[in-house]
């Protein structure tokens, strides 16, 4: 690509990774809520879809404390190649194990998934340049 199109670009391309970075935590950041205000909705959807079963609200409010640790870890672009690959991970989990929404048990909201999924793969591979609202990059200024 030419580097002359991405540096008279700089600030659209910052701005348009970071709303990215914005609408994935506000997803997850939501998602994340949802452990610790309705744990037994989490311990269902676990065992449905995850077909792991047993899971108690103490093991359900573990994940979500180490999940939000991730995800505004992930909002402030700290240890981007660590915390844009778990949220990356994450959702691409819950996206393909959710499959039967896709083909047989159709539902159509659960097709949001992939824009969504578009977004983490496309801010993992930018993770470089989205340097807006970044922790590290705030205190380069």
């Amino acid at each position: 690509m030419n580097t002359s199109v991405i540096s008279q670009n700089q600030e659209r391309i910052e701005t348009c990774l970071f709303l990215l970075r914005l609408g994935v935590f506000i997803v997850m950041f939501v998602w994340t809520m949802g452990k610790f205000f309705d744990p037994v909705h989490v311990v269902r959807y676990f065992n449905r879809f995850f077909l792991i079963g047993g899971l108690v609200k103490p093991v359900v409010y573990l994940l979500g404390a180490i999940e939000l640790v991730i995800i505004l870890a992930f909002l402030g672009g700290l240890w981007k190649r660590y915390t844009y690959g778990i949220v990356l991970f994450l959702h691409s989990v819950s996206t393909f194990m959710t499959w039967k929404k896709y083909t047989i048990d159709i539902h159509l909201l659960f097709f949001t998934a992939w824009p969504m999924l578009a977004a983490c793969i496309t801010l993992y591979l930018l993770r470089n340049l989205d340097v807006k609202y970044t922790v590290g990059h705030l205190f380069k200024k």
